[in-house]
């Protein structure tokens, strides 16, 4: 594999068809009601309730759900065709749909009464998840009981479950080591601390347990590292597909801040102090325009090609270090590109598109904010790129 997955021409992008096909479209379907509920999802802090019945009625609240327990079990390119569309709508709304799905596949490590008791409402069973390790635990007879506070678990206000990291003690007195608990929702208590710039609309607040007893059967005992992220318990290319969940709304964002100023352009909107009374008709707004469209589509390309080496690392092709530090770069690229696409559309959009009702700027916001998602930090990305090209194989980012 190169250093860097090359994106696919436009025009070479190979056509896909199939049930997963009508997944894609139902997501498509849903964008116009996500955009008129983007302004009300923020307000409230955590997504419409409207949006989340609808993903659940089109089957795309079960993307990662097994077959044999009602799900779609979709493949990694699948979902982040789903999360992209949705990011086109509402990337709030679309970031919670990336966790419930992209965090479901831990719960494959659990024995068979774990998962019966968590499938037990249903394929549509939400989980939300923060893999660090906080808080303290003690053993008990027939599990751990545990207290602490777990920031930022996007979607809690509407999971039933969660999974969060734990420092497991070690029977003989050692250190303890990391582990994952799975916990109903009725058993914490969330926290209003979710207060920031961008993303508002996923409801990302904290989750605080006081001595809450876990039984044997619902404790991963290797699914996280100790600094967050999955551990070695967790297939890699599940660990990608986690990511590339959260990575699709990001790109989303740019393609439907693009769809917006496309709207806007196309209603004949001028140029402010100059001779274009119709901006399309200047050939550099033209030319900023196909700028965006060409960062956003490459963005798009790279979230696509890192999701299909995913899939074919699912299908027995494993991954080795240096591909998945060549994805992760990918995976950074896509956000930089849609960033970048995102300014120019901005200077296209001007100072109205900075209002507070405009969605330019709450497309802005949200996609600024969930690409500094520790998954996606680009220096230590660029870091291990580094060390690897010189022989070190030793990576510093834990996540890799």
């Amino acid at each position: 594999m190169s250093a860097q997955p090359r994106p696919a021409e436009p025009s070479r992008v190979p056509v896909r068809t199939g049930p997963e096909d009508e997944l894609v479209s139902r997501a498509r379907r849903l964008v116009p009601l996500l955009r008129a509920n983007a302004e009300r999802t923020e307000r409230a802090r955590r997504p419409a309730p409207e949006n989340l019945a609808a993903l659940r009625d089109a089957g795309l609240l079960r993307l990662t759900t097994p077959r044999d327990r009602g799900g779609q079990e979709a493949s990694v390119r699948t979902q982040v065709e789903v999360g992209m569309a949705l990011g086109s709508g509402c990337p709030s709304t679309a970031w919670v749909a990336g966790i419930f799905n992209g965090v479901r596949p831990m719960t494959l490590l659990l024995p068979d009464a774990a998962r019966e008791e968590f499938y037990s409402e249903g394929p549509d069973v939400a989980v939300c998840s923060v893999a660090s390790v906080h808080g303290e635990a003690v053993r008990t007879a027939d599990g751990v009981r545990f207290s602490g506070t777990w920031a930022a678990a996007s979607g809690c206000e509407d999971a039933r479950w969660a999974l969060l990291g734990i420092p497991f003690p070690d029977p003989a007195g050692g250190p303890p080591s990391a582990a994952t608990v799975l916990v109903p929702l009725a058993d914490l208590t969330v926290e209003d601390t979710w207060h920031v710039a961008g993303m508002r609309g996923t409801g990302s607040q904290s989750l605080v347990a006081d001595g809450v007893a876990v039984p044997g059967h619902r404790v991963i005992g290797a699914a996280v590292a100790p600094s967050g992220g999955a551990g070695a318990g967790f297939p890699v290319a599940l660990r990608i597909g986690a990511t590339l969940n959260l990575l699709a709304p990001v790109v989303g964002a740019a393609l439907g801040g693009l769809d917006t100023v496309r709207e806007v352009l196309g209603a004949g909107r001028g140029i402010i102090a100059s001779v274009y009374r119709d901006a399309t008709e200047s050939p550099s707004a033209r030319m900023w325009l196909g700028e965006a469209e060409y960062l956003a589509g490459r963005a798009a390309l790279l979230t696509r090609s890192v999701a299909d080496a995913a899939d074919a690392s699912l299908a027995g092709d494993p991954l080795s270090l240096r591909e998945r530090s060549a994805l992760r770069r990918a995976m950074v690229s896509a956000t930089e590109d849609a960033r970048a696409a995102m300014s120019r559309l901005l200077d296209l959009g001007g100072t109205s598109a900075f209002s507070g009702t405009h969605p330019l700027q709450r497309y802005w916001r949200d996609l600024e904010t969930g690409s500094r998602h520790v998954q996606f930090n680009p220096f230590l990305t660029r870091e291990d790129a580094g060390r690897l090209a010189v022989g070190v194989e030793s990576p510093v980012s834990l996540l890799l």
